[in-house]
């Protein structure tokens, strides 16, 4: 019984609050209404939306290329950074930089990295891993505390820093064990 009152109210109160064409207009056009897009964010039309949607269409060459040759001609745009962090990611996670690429692009890749903030460090910790075949112990040391040192000042820039280092904290501090060997 009572949650047939409780009904029959909410409907008088919705039918009193949409009875006027100028509410009801009011509320069709907050639908319409679209939040804009902060600047940083890729835009939905990007070819890099294509890259990432598409994994298997494309390889791990194209991707390279177009990082090296067509993204890079985006320096200007706000999304810039976040667009490599996204192809690099991507790189690493779908298209098999760290088994696949050779040490000249793995080297290549971890100096992109150490100018990004807040990379996802578990892309960042498998580059370093792969890095150790190819690289001299001391070159993946001071790349690793680079990344390190960078990010961590990024981090103590977050006003709530919590959620993230609950999330990837951990990796951080293989990441620091990098730098410390």
């Amino acid at each position: 019984m009572k949650n047939i009152l409780l009904f029959v109210l909410a409907c008088i109160f919705i039918s009193a609050g949409c009875s006027s064409i100028e509410s009801t207009s009011l509320i069709v056009d907050r639908t319409l209404i679209r939040e804009p897009r902060p600047k940083e964010v890729v835009p939905y039309g990007h070819k890099l939306n294509e890259y990432a949607m598409q994994i298997g269409r494309y390889s791990l060459a194209d991707l390279d290329d177009y990082y090296r040759n067509e993204l890079s001609r985006e320096k200007e745009e706000a999304y810039y950074d976040n667009a490599r962090k996204m192809v690099i990611s991507s790189m690493v996670q779908a298209y098999g930089l760290a088994e696949k690429g050779d040490d000249a692009s793995i080297a290549f890749y971890l100096n992109e990295v150490q100018e990004l903030k807040l990379m996802q460090p578990d892309v960042t910790l498998r580059l370093l891993t792969r890095a150790e075949k190819s690289m001299t112990p001391e070159e993946v040391k001071n790349i690793a505390g680079k990344i390190y040192d960078f990010n961590q000042k990024a981090i103590a820039g977050i006003e709530d820093p919590k959620p993230y280092l609950a999330r990837f904290g951990q990796t951080w501090e293989e990441i620091r064990l990098f730098a410390e060997r």
